[in-house]
């Protein structure tokens, strides 16, 4: 249900957002804003419903002087509406309408040892050629994969891992007994 209430507000927002031609201002103040809520102190206060509403919105509006009116709007309503809980689902959900729109997809590439950078720039070359979209690639090392290479793209799993190709020849000969 939190979803759905998150994709519904990243969604107007969004929407102002490419009506005032702001969606970089947006997604950069969305962005400052999340890392702001991580501190615990401002989080509490957001987040505690034993707070005065009108306190928490001089709140937001110190700590976000200088940010554009619709984006500090934006907070207030949240508050308003007892949704500040689900703050960082609702700028996870601009996040995923900011980059289609840009035309960007996050990878997760997992390796079992590190790769050099021409070894990237291929696999980035070829995942931007097969999505014919920008890849922002997060190379990481996991040992347990054994080999090969395991891509990560939303909810899709690229698995080449020998790890996962010996786990897929264990199943085939588990079901085949």
């Amino acid at each position: 249900m939190e979803q759905v209430i998150a994709k519904k507000y990243a969604r107007a927002l969004f929407n102002a957002a490419i009506e005032n031609d702001s969606i970089e201002k947006y997604y950069s103040e969305l962005k400052s804003i999340s890392e702001m809520l991580k501190d615990k102190q401002i989080y509490r206060i957001i987040t505690t419903r034993g707070i005065y509403i009108k306190q928490k919105m001089r709140l937001i509006d110190d700590i976000l002087n200088g940010y554009d009116k619709e984006v500090i709007n934006f907070i207030k309503l949240i508050i308003s509406k007892h949704r500040e809980h689900i703050f960082q689902e609702i700028f996870n959900e601009y996040e995923k309408l900011y980059l289609d729109y840009k035309g960007i997809i996050n990878a997760t590439l997992i390796s079992a040892h590190p790769l050099d950078s021409k070894t990237l720039d291929a696999i980035k070359s070829r995942l931007e050629s097969n999505f014919k979209k920008t890849v922002n690639l997060n190379p990481t090392v996991d040992e347990s994969i054994l080999g090969g290479l395991k891509i990560l793209i939303g909810n899709k799993v690229i698995d080449g891992s020998i790890k996962g190709k010996l786990e897929t020849m264990l199943k085939n000969l588990v079901s085949a007994s």
